[in-house]
């Protein structure tokens, strides 16, 4: 039985597939995987990406561990009809994840380039939801972090799995969901407990003193995120807690960059 992790998927579902194939991951013989959020937006196929995730949870729930990113939390708000829909679906990729859960040709149109007018917007909303029922309520019910106990046997010490990161000095408990979601800087240049971090959201190459290959690693600080959000990134699928890794890059997959990757 084998431990995956992986990040910011961002709608990049044939990259996943791609990595998961290249480990071998099998949950049916054991292998869990823990996904540290943000699967949508930006890539051309965020529908297949969470629907996939979310059957193989349903499939195997006590193996697959789906954590919220801020970008599930800003398509959750947008659904809802809350939070900025300009930042979101023209400057943060939610116009690709849209497009790829309308039906509907002309909507998919309204939803390339500019910002739709509100009443498109409602009616993409209302299509969505009306077909895909169950995308909210999975959306709302994601967890914000998970814990791994220590394991003493193999020297394998505790570990908190969490999208962003967490406020340093801050108890977990008192966390404002916030800084789970989108915390940067504050975390990773300031953070020195003993508990490991698994961490997305902030690309490893772009961490301090990353080396340019594989996982970024400070203390007590692993950061995962390949920086899938663009093209020139990729997917890294990391074993825990060996840290042995699969990456696999998105224009190897993509070969053409795509519009919407931005």
């Amino acid at each position: 039985m084998a431990i995956y992790l992986v990040s910011d998927i961002h709608g990049h579902y044939r990259v996943l597939r791609a990595a998961l194939n290249r480990a071998a991951f099998s949950p049916q013989r054991g292998d869990c995987l823990y996904v540290l959020g943000d699967v949508v937006d930006r890539g051309p196929q965020s529908r297949e990406a969470l629907q996939y995730l979310l059957k193989l949870r349903q499939t195997y729930p006590d193996r697959i561990v789906l954590l919220k990113g801020n970008h599930e939390q800003m398509l959750q708000d947008w659904l809802e009809g809350k939070g900025d829909a300009n930042l979101y679906l023209r400057f943060n990729g939610g116009d690709a994840t849209v497009r790829s859960y309308l039906g509907h040709q002309s909507l998919r149109r309204a939803f390339m380039g500019g910002l739709p007018a509100p009443a498109v917007q409602e009616k993409a909303r209302s299509y969505i939801l009306s077909r895909y029922p169950y995308l909210l309520p999975s959306l709302a019910s994601l967890p914000l972090y998970a814990e791994m106990p220590a394991d003493p046997a193999s020297g394998t010490p505790a570990a908190l799995f969490v999208h962003a990161g967490i406020r340093p000095g801050v108890p977990l408990a008192q966390q404002r969901p916030e800084d789970l979601l989108w915390i940067r800087q504050p975390f990773y240049e300031s953070y020195r407990g003993e508990t490991v971090v698994v961490f997305g959201h902030t690309p490893v190459s772009i961490l301090p003193g990353y080396t340019g290959s594989g996982v970024w690693q400070r203390g007590s600080l692993i950061g995962i995120d390949g920086g899938a959000a663009s093209w020139q990134g990729g997917l890294l699928l990391v074993e825990w807690p060996s840290l042995r890794y699969v990456y696999v890059p998105v224009r190897e997959i993509y070969p053409t960059p795509r519009i919407h990757l931005r």
